[in-house]
């Protein structure tokens, strides 16, 4: 569950910001690589794509100052897991530094050090970017991810359980202290889920089978070969993977492909739902009570991306329009959700695995 003291600071959204000029010696020195550098998105890490000359390519992540350095080898432990267990699975591969190792560090012009690391860099398009599947497609982007649970049962680590905001089950949707700062807009949209959710919906969550999971399968974490194709070729970011219940994987990846599918959301709009519920099922079988709670787990986390949104919004004089854009439809999404009865949904997405 979530800290009794948890604050907008504790969600370390403060990535580095070195130049490529100051990270590219490092690399050089402890990796053997050099070549162009570009600058990619990170929400707590800095990254960089590097590609080298002889046409591989590389991801360069710098964690931001909280990171601990349990919590970077908790990722990197669990890469290691997938890549000796799951040789197949499209995921990054770790690369180890000149010397054998899999972490070095940097310190920026105060001093603080940085944890740093190099993975492969995937090909391939975010899947967000392509055409929309059909329910076919939606199935197997969900057994994809029923496959990733499968993967990492069983790995364990002692940094499983840390703070990670994204935690569905962890409290903060229902958090007084980030709801007392959020715009009054959310507040009244939220208002009449945050009690049930704190009193029925987190203990029954938290009792629900668990491990450690990905936690963040969207469809920019996933990848396509292109915009037309609709096979998952990857998924990367395992920076917000955490021990949770595993309802909580398919919850965002089912948040994250809901929208309306025409020209704005409606009851059919389910049907996603229900079919990224039925592949993820398909390679791993989920329980009733799982499948029951499903609905409320996309709640949590639509209600949590408006929270973690305004939090970064408001510590930021010039907003992020990609920031802004993810606030609008998360608030659309809960909207969406707030004027279907939830017993009916329940029903529905027990019946299409075959639950009555």
């Amino acid at each position: 569950m979530m800290r009794p003291s948890v604050t907008a600071k504790d969600m370390r959204f403060n990535p580095p910001r070195f130049a490529p000029a100051d990270v590219a010696p490092i690399v050089a020195e402890q990796y053997g690589l050099a070549g162009e550098w570009q600058p990619l998105d990170g929400e707590r890490d800095q990254n960089f794509r590097l590609s080298v000359d002889d046409g591989r390519k590389f991801v360069v992540k710098i964690a931001g100052p909280d990171e601990s350095l349990d919590v970077a080898d908790f990722q990197v432990q669990a890469l290691l897991h997938l890549e000796q267990n799951s040789p197949t699975l499209p995921v990054p591969r770790l690369y180890r530094s000149i010397s054998g190792g899999l972490l070095s560090s940097i310190s920026d012009q105060s001093g603080q050090p940085h944890i740093l690391r190099i993975v492969t860099y995937l090909d391939g398009i975010p899947y967000g970017m392509g055409a929309f599947p059909n329910r076919t497609d939606l199935q197997k982007v969900g057994a994809f991810q029923g496959d990733v649970v499968n993967a990492l049962k069983g790995f364990d680590h002692k940094a499983s359980k840390h703070f990670m905001p994204w935690n569905l089950s962890n409290g903060i949707a229902v958090s007084p202290a980030l709801w007392a700062k959020s715009p009054n807009d959310a507040r009244r949209l939220a208002a009449p889920f945050i009690h049930r959710l704190g009193t029925e919906v987190l203990p029954q969550l938290n009792a629900l089978p668990s491990q450690i999971i990905h936690n963040d399968g969207h469809s920019y974490n996933l990848l396509r070969p292109d915009a037309t194709s609709t096979k998952v070729v990857g998924l990367i970011d395992f920076g917000d993977m955490v021990h949770a219940p595993i309802i909580n994987d398919l919850a965002v990846m089912a948040t994250s492909f809901l929208r309306p599918l025409g020209d704005e959301f409606s009851p059919n709009d389910l049907q996603i739902i229900e079919s990224l519920l039925i592949g993820f099922h398909q390679t791993h079988p989920l329980s009733d009570a799982e499948v029951s709670m499903l609905w409320d787990t996309i709640t949590l986390r639509v209600i949590i991306t408006i929270l973690l949104s305004d939090i970064k919004l408001h510590s930021s004089t010039t907003p992020n329009p990609d920031v802004v854009g993810v606030r609008d439809r998360a608030f659309a999404k809960l909207q969406f959700i707030r004027s279907l009865d939830h017993a009916n949904v329940v029903t529905r997405l027990r019946a299409a695995i075959g639950f009555d």
